[in-house]
């Protein structure tokens, strides 16, 4: 199947699931991921808010363990019409605001790409996808900006996706320009790439 063909497929796979098996499913997502990371390791965590109607792993789950129980700086992204993304702090207090696609984003001041990396802090970035293959390369939801975020990455970055089915075996066609990335979290197990 060709990019397009597996978004379909893959945003058929997520509204056939449930309300309540989403949250059992993000339930395994969270738990795996920290027991598998050492989170007390890094400085900076970046991580997507859930659009609830596409049946994302619901994040907040993480959010809510990291704020509570490390002492961690944690950004959320805010998307633009140029292609691209700031990050922005977030804590509890942090407003929120659903854009156009219903996607959960801060009001507050915001850095672009290159500064958020522009650190020697170890960072963690937590990246939606629709699909991924056993490479680590995954099909986000076709515009982009995960890969433009991603190329400023440093060595200091590690890249994780979160998913709730399991990998294809490879996409027939990657480009240039898409970042694989060094883990995939479901609710059973652990990719490493």
């Amino acid at each position: 199947m060709n990019k397009a063909e597996l978004r379909k497929s893959y945003l058929l796979k997520r509204e056939q699931l449930t309300e309540t098996m989403v949250a059992n499913k993000s339930l395994g997502v969270k738990n795996l991921l920290f027991s598998r990371l050492m989170m007390h390791r890094y400085d900076r965590v970046h991580c997507f808010l859930p659009v609830k109607e596409k049946m994302e792993v619901d994040t907040r789950l993480i959010l809510d363990t990291l704020q509570r129980d490390f002492p961690v700086d944690i950004y959320v992204p805010k998307i633009h019409s140029e292609g691209i993304l700031t990050h922005h702090q977030y804590t509890e207090s942090t407003p929120l605001k659903l854009n156009k696609w219903n996607v959960p984003e801060p009001e507050n001041e915001g850095l672009s790409s290159p500064d958020f990396f522009n650190t020697d802090d170890d960072i963690l970035v937590i990246v939606p996808l629709l699909a991924y293959d056993r490479k680590g390369n995954r099909i986000g939801y076709g515009k982009g900006y995960y890969d433009r975020f991603l190329s400023h990455k440093t060595q200091n970055t590690l890249t994780v996706g979160l998913s709730f089915f399991p990998p294809e075996e490879q996409f027939s066609a990657t480009e240039e320009t898409d970042i694989p990335l060094d883990y995939i979290f479901t609710p059973e197990r652990v990719w490493d790439f």
